[in-house]
């Protein structure tokens, strides 16, 4: 069996943001002129969580949801490297060699900030040196710049911690996705005139609480939705964990135990106690009219 060429794009890859989608549409691009498969290496866990430690950083995407996008978008194969203190001693010209065990590598395309080796010492220019001295093409890619910074998923974290949906969509190229399995809840939704679908959310990160304008696909059709994400502080019998509740518009079938993907439009408001639940469903009204206005255009 003849060893396959290669073009390999390296990174996180976390939320295949505006960055990502640069960084790719070269990987293909290179990959097409040197008649090789342009794939994609990435990470089991953040590498900056693994030699620092600390909390976790959290993924934009479950990664399965993220290696179906990174295929999607043109990549032939999705490698998964399992990063760790000590892979990270390699030096830059020991990780170019164990780049080579995967293939015939042709080509690697990565931003101008890409750091590896040993202590992060490896840059662009080695890389490129080491790619003369190996036989193969390096492309550096400059980051994507959106309001006079670059986009990257911290940024994007950031701003759907701050409830800046639109800012975190513009970003990525697409609505931020929260995903899950429909559960029983505790029907407070429904005795009040507006059922919710109780979402058991995949995935690490939730974005700041409030209530959203949303969509949902079920079957080949999108529906307009409200999601209010936080503790329903206006139930005094409640638990008063962190939920995420959707309300879909105009649909009507069974939905538990289905997964759903819910697409972020926009964020509406923040969440808030109400003295009574009548006050709470007057609310609920006005929202739904905002809602009912949002454009499902481009959704996919």
């Amino acid at each position: 069996m003849a060893v396959k060429s290669i073009v390999f794009t390296i990174g996180v890859f976390d939320g295949v943001h505006l960055g990502h989608q640069a960084l790719l549409r070269q990987t293909a691009a290179l990959a097409k002129k040197l008649k090789a498969q342009p794939q994609v290496l990435t990470f089991d866990d953040h590498p900056l969580h693994v030699l620092k430690g600390g909390p976790k950083i959290p993924f934009l995407l479950n990664r399965e949801s993220n290696f179906e996008l990174l295929q999607k978008m043109g990549a032939w194969r999705v490698r998964v490297l399992h990063f760790t203190k000590a892979f990270s001693k390699k030096t830059p010209e020991q990780f170019v060699k164990w780049l080579q065990t995967k293939g015939r590598l042709k080509g690697v395309v990565v931003g101008e900030n890409f750091r590896f080796g040993q202590g992060a010492r490896g840059d662009v220019k080695l890389l490129a040196q080491l790619g003369k001295r190996y036989g193969f093409t390096v492309k550096g890619v400059k980051p994507v710049q959106l309001k006079g910074r670059a986009v990257s998923s911290s940024r994007i974290r950031e701003a759907l911690a701050l409830g800046q949906t639109a800012l975190a969509n513009q970003m990525l190229g697409r609505p931020y996705c929260v995903e899950g399995m429909v559960v029983h809840g505790k029907q407070e939704g429904r005795r009040i005139g507006f059922p919710t679908a109780n979402l058991k959310v995949r995935g690490d990160l939730l974005p700041k609480d409030g209530v959203y304008t949303c969509a949902v696909k079920l079957g080949r059709k999108f529906y307009r939705a409200g999601m209010n994400l936080g503790k329903r502080p206006t139930f005094k019998e409640d638990d008063h964990h962190r939920q995420a509740e959707v309300h879909l518009m105009r649909y009507y079938g069974q939905l538990y135990g289905k997964t759903m993907r819910v697409h972020l439009l926009d964020y509406l408001r923040s969440e808030k106690k109400f003295a009574s639940p009548a006050l709470l469903v007057k609310q609920i009204k006005k929202d739904l009219a905002k809602i009912e206005k949002a454009s499902l255009k481009g959704l996919s």
